[in-house]
């Protein structure tokens, strides 16, 4: 019972995390005029967002590991509430500036703690499990964009309730979260983890997993207005449908049970492509904008989740150090995305970038042929359990399933 609920805390958390996140977007035009921000104030404003959450991840597996989950998402939420205050009371630039890095900084502390604590209370289902709580994502988007929907020029306000919303969240998951999962004598060493051929597959994977996602993070509202002319509202119910459907990215878990990993990986770099072609056509149909935006919240949270259950294929010993590079390489990628995006964008019309970033897409063939995804190599951290499925002749089983006791609660 307590692992289900445990569930549904971490969704929520991953939820008011990434959501006030994806909040500040929602709300950028009307701060926008508030603040008078040019392009490029509007541009570093968003990288402080990304490196906030690339910093906290570079650690956020070291904490967990070393102090454990409840209280690294305890430091997650605050930051997320602190990030949330401050920007309601922001009085300039640079204000702004330094209450987003704290915003990108709570979303990059909880995922890894929450993935730890999996370990802990759901390990006859902790495919599922991941999937679910990454999915929460879905929840945030869904809920920035109808606040901005309805409340864009009161965003003070908004963000205010975000942080109190934060703060009450922090609560739940302080009794949720396990104290401190620690891993046992023979678990490997970070060394071993950070050498793993799979954890370099799984790397490269993300990276360009999060190029091609660039195609809609950052070049969705701009395809938008500069395709079909569409409003602010517009826009918003563009996000809405997106967020809506990547809550079905809580399958992703029981998907890779009934297909494989590797299919799994295949179609989600073929449902962004999909859904990148499918924008180039918004000026003639707003309902194929509207499905593109179906095919990305989709694939996109299928796709994330995906990375979550390889992570634990990869080191199950080490599985929050693992998320933590695969989430790290997600922003990279996203932000090396993105810089492509406003190149290709100042030389061309956005359907003929939004077909290049199709074309990238394919290159998911590439990789899957280098790393060959279902394979044994993938388990290169060698932890003193991690042996193939296939080779241990338990078809589908989990490692928890067959009596793995590499994590503890101490609490």
């Amino acid at each position: 019972m307590r692992g289900y609920l445990f569930v549904v805390v971490g969704a929520w958390v991953i939820s008011i995390t990434y959501g006030v996140r994806f909040a500040f977007g929602q709300f950028l035009p009307a701060i926008q005029r508030e603040f008078r921000l040019d392009h490029d104030d509007t541009a570093l404003l968003a990288c402080s967002v990304y490196a906030g959450t690339c910093a906290a991840l570079l650690v956020a597996a070291f904490l967990t590991e070393r102090w454990g989950a409840r209280v690294t998402v305890m430091a997650a939420m605050a930051f997320a509430a602190l990030g949330a205050l401050t920007v309601s009371l922001a009085q300039s630039q640079a204000y702004l500036l330094a209450s987003l890095s704290f915003i990108g900084i709570g979303s990059g502390l909880s995922m890894p703690p929450l993935v730890a604590g999996v370990s802990v209370l759901c390990r006859r289902y902790k495919e599922r499990a991941v999937s679910v709580i990454n999915a929460g994502t879905g929840a945030g988007i869904v809920a920035a964009s109808m606040t901005a929907l309805q409340f864009a020029e009161t965003w003070r306000t908004c963000f205010l309730v975000f942080a109190l919303i934060s703060v009450t969240l922090s609560l739940a998951a302080f009794f949720a979260v396990p104290r401190r999962p620690v891993a046992n004598a023979r678990s490997g060493s970070f060394g071993e983890v950070f050498k793993s051929p799979g954890l370099h597959q799984a790397a490269s994977s993300a990276l360009l997993f999060g190029m091609v996602s660039a195609a809609i993070w950052t070049g969705g509202g701009l395809s938008l207005v500069g395709l079909a002319d569409w409003s602010a509202a517009e826009i918003s119910l563009f996000w809405i449908v997106l967020g809506l459907a990547g809550l079905l990215g809580g399958l992703c878990g029981d998907l890779v049970a009934k297909l494989s990993l590797a299919e799994m990986h295949s179609v989600s770099f073929v449902g962004l492509g999909a859904s990148a072609l499918l924008l180039t056509m918004a000026e003639h149909s707003a309902t194929l904008a509207i499905f593109a935006a179906c095919l990305f919240g989709i694939f996109y949270m299928t796709g994330t989740a995906m990375y979550l259950i390889w992570a634990g294929r990869i080191s199950r010993n080490h599985a929050p150090t693992v998320v933590a590079v695969l989430f790290f390489m997600l922003p990279v990628g996203q932000i090396l995305g993105s810089a492509i995006f406003g190149q290709l964008a100042g030389h061309f019309d956005y359907d003929h970038v939004l077909v290049v970033f199709t074309l990238m897409s394919s290159c998911f063939i590439l990789i899957q042929v280098v790393s060959r995804i279902d394979l044994p190599s993938r388990y290169g951290a060698r932890d003193a359990d991690a042996v193939p499925i296939e080779a241990a002749g338990v078809s589908g089983a989990t490692a928890e399933e067959r009596g793995d006791t590499r994590w503890q609660d101490a609490g």
